[in-house]
């Protein structure tokens, strides 16, 4: 009996020491393979939130230089109009230089003109002041006849009338020809204003086009190391996807091994376990055989509780197996929301004016202002406007909207031929703006020496004409 007991005592520790070596080996190997499984998943989600950052600077970048980029175009065709109109005022320039050299010939030869009459007019008067009135008195009482003596009388009136008419049309001409060299210097200083605020203009938009090419550059390169640290993110996600995927595959095998050794360490406890039953057995019945009758029953009985404690410990130490872990896979799907295309479009409001408005309705309205004064960047109709300010305001009354640029109406309304022109519509200059009357003739603030004036529409090239009421 005493046998027996120490027998299953030493197959219970073989037993167990082989459970505990199983789980000592599995317990060793587990957390190395899940640390580094842990730490490159860890990588990689890093690795893929830096990415997604990367791919929206890349994406905002992309959008900003695109948006630039329509700047610059918009620019650039604003500096290529603007170098047009430059181009048409000198060549404007040159003319009304011309212009004004004529003028000044026409006055000079005036003026000869005029030093001519006048020496004439000093001799008629100095001989009228030498000889007094009798010659003249001779010359009519010199008559043969009163016929004779009427003609005497118209032939010395004619005379007279000869050097008023002389006298008067040259002070008419020079007149004239003042006037129009006045006009030409005035339209020459216009246009010298002009060309020198297109300069201006010029410099502003080169210097604005250099530097937004500036900003272009440096998008070009933080588009360029977003992409390179983007590339950079990629790469170490594969890397950390291969660590991943071999310490999952090491996992695999380690845990095909562990469940070898638990299915071999089983093997042997039970085997052990039947051993221990199979002698237990054979030292009951040797027992059995050498007792006497008396302690046959008792060694029997005895012998019954030994076999039915060692059917328990053989069926414990069956059901008793080591567990075996379980590594439970969760998984979590995630939905990205529609968002609903989002629809954009500009649109352009156009003002209507009110019903029965025509061209010569406009006209009429912008001819009353005729005398007021011209004022840079103005748009009172009473107290002063400039070119564009004047149609401005003209045209607000009638409940149109246009902007405050000569240049920007040149792209106004619909665009005509001047043969089509008519009353109210815009006359388009290089810098300047005026309203068409009609019969060749516009209307408009002209400059601070003339104000709001008419003149003819032909004075200046003729860039656009723009038709606003249809």
């Amino acid at each position: 009996m005493k046998v027996h007991n120490t027998f299953l005592k030493y197959s219970s520790k073989r037993f167990t020491a082989l459970l505990l070596m199983a789980a000592v080996s599995t317990a060793s190997l587990q957390p190395v393979l899940a640390s580094r499984k842990s730490q490159a998943q860890n990588a990689k989600e890093q690795a893929q939130s830096d990415l997604e950052s990367a791919n929206s600077k890349i994406s905002d970048i992309a959008s900003r230089q695109e948006k630039l980029q329509k700047e610059i175009n918009a620019l650039d065709s604003e500096l290529v109009e603007l170098l047009v109109n430059m181009d048409i005022l000198s060549d404007e320039l040159e003319q009304k230089e011309g212009q004004i050299k004529e003028a000044d010939q026409k006055l000079e030869a005036a003026k000869e003109k005029e030093s001519t009459q006048y020496e004439r007019m000093k001799k008629r008067i100095r001989y009228m002041y030498e000889r007094g009135d009798s010659s003249i008195l001779e010359a009519l009482l010199g008559a043969t006849s009163m016929s004779d003596f009427l003609n005497r009388v118209n032939y010395c009136n004619k005379v007279h009338d000869y050097d008023r008419e002389q006298l008067q049309e040259y002070k008419d001409t020079k007149q004239k020809v003042s006037d129009l060299k006045t006009q030409l210097e005035e339209e020459h200083s216009e246009l010298e204003v002009m060309q020198q605020n297109y300069k201006v203009q010029e410099k502003d938009l080169k210097k604005m086009v250099s530097s937004k090419k500036a900003v272009m550059t440096d998008f070009d390169s933080q588009l360029a190391q977003a992409k390179t640290l983007a590339a950079a993110y990629k790469k170490t996600i594969q890397e950390q996807n291969q660590v991943i995927r071999d310490e999952e595959e090491k996992e695999r095998i380690a845990a095909q091994k562990e469940a070898e050794r638990r299915a071999e360490a089983e093997r042997i406890a039970k085997k052990a376990a039947q051993e221990a039953a199979r002698q237990a057995a054979q030292a009951a019945q040797a027992a059995n055989n050498s007792a006497s009758s008396n302690t046959s029953g008792s060694s029997q009985n005895n012998s019954a509780s030994q076999n039915s404690n060692a059917s328990q410990n053989n069926s414990a130490s069956q059901n008793s197996s080591p567990s075996q872990n379980s590594m439970p896979s969760s998984g979590a799907s995630s939905q990205a929301p529609s968002n609903p295309p989002s629809t954009g479009g500009s649109q352009t409001s156009q003002a209507v004016s009110p019903t029965g408005a025509t061209g010569s309705d406009v006209i009429a309205y912008a001819t009353q202002f005729i005398g007021n004064p011209y004022v840079w960047g103005g748009t009172s109709l009473t107290n002063g406007a400039d070119c564009s300010g004047f149609v401005m305001s003209v045209y607000a009354h009638f409940g149109y909207s246009l902007p405050h640029s000569a240049e920007m109406m040149a792209g106004c309304g619909r665009g005509v031929s001047y043969s089509e022109a008519q009353p109210g519509d815009l006359i388009c200059y290089s810098g300047h703006v005026a309203l068409y009357m009609g019969g060749g003739q516009i209307v408009g603030a002209q400059s601070t020496r003339s104000g709001i004036t008419t003149q003819t529409a032909t004075y200046r090239t003729i860039i656009a004409v723009r038709r606003i009421i249809n």
